[in-house]
This record gives structure tokens, C-alpha cells and sequence, in this order.
């Protein structure tokens, strides 16, 4: 996937959506197993970011993927601050990081939100 398509899917996120999403968060980090694999997706990306030189871009991404969220969120009436908007946000943020260093990490943190990467369509189980 490339990062103008997952900004297109976070743009068309409904309210359910945030909603699973964010389900779909706590209940991956619920663990001290799911945070651990969380930080090491997040450790991972960081290598190839400065690995690849691409720190700026994803820095841009990361912004672009977490305004996507925050707009798709008050498009949808929720009002602002929200924690569990917020909390969709920083991971949309963390899964366009990987997605512009091109890492295979990315995988890994989708698989603890498979609405970030599919909005309203669950992937098959």
C-alpha cells in the first residue's frame, strides 16, 4: 500500500470505524506481549528510516495520516479532544511511518488494527 491510498482509506473512516479501531488498539495492547511487539514494529521503522534517510518524509506522512484521522473524526461529529480518536490518530501516524520506510515492520502493526488498513471492510480473519 502507498501512503496517498492509506491517507484516502483514514479520510473515509466512519464513526464505527474510529470506533473498531480503537477497540481493535487496546485490545493488541492490552498485553505486555502486544505493547512489546507494538514498540518493536515502532523500533524497527526508526532503523530504516535513518537507514533509508527518509526521516523527513515520514515525518510528513505521520502528519498527514494523523490530520486524516483527526478530520474523518469531526466530519463524523465527534467532538475534539477524544481519547480514542486520539488514540487512532498516533497509530495511523506510526503505521505511515512505516509504510514511507518501506518496512515490512508495517505488517506487524497492522495486524494490530486491520481497520487502519481497511476502513470499513474487515479483512478475512
Amino acid at each position: 500500500m502507498d501512503i496517498d491510498r492509506f491517507i484516502q482509506i483514514l479520510e473515509e473512516l466512519d464513526e464505527a470505524s474510529i470506533a473498531a479501531a480503537a477497540a481493535e488498539l487496546e485490545e493488541s495492547t492490552a498485553s505486555a506481549a502486544g505493547e512489546v511487539s507494538w514498540w518493536r514494529a515502532t523500533v524497527a521503522i526508526d532503523r530504516e528510516l535513518r537507514a533509508r534517510r527518509v526521516g523527513r518524509q515520514a515525518a510528513q506522512a505521520a502528519h498527514r495520516a494523523s490530520t486524516a484521522v483527526l478530520r474523518a473524526a469531526a466530519r463524523n461529529g465527534n467532538s475534539l479532544p477524544d481519547d480514542l480518536v486520539t488514540s487512532v490518530a498516533r497509530a495511523a501516524a506510526d503505521v505511515a511511518r512505516g509504510i514511507a520506510a518501506g518496512s515490512a515492520a508495517t505488517d506487524d502493526l497492522l495486524a494490530g488494527c486491520r481497520h487502519l488498513a481497511t476502513g470499513r471492510h474487515l479483512v478475512a480473519a
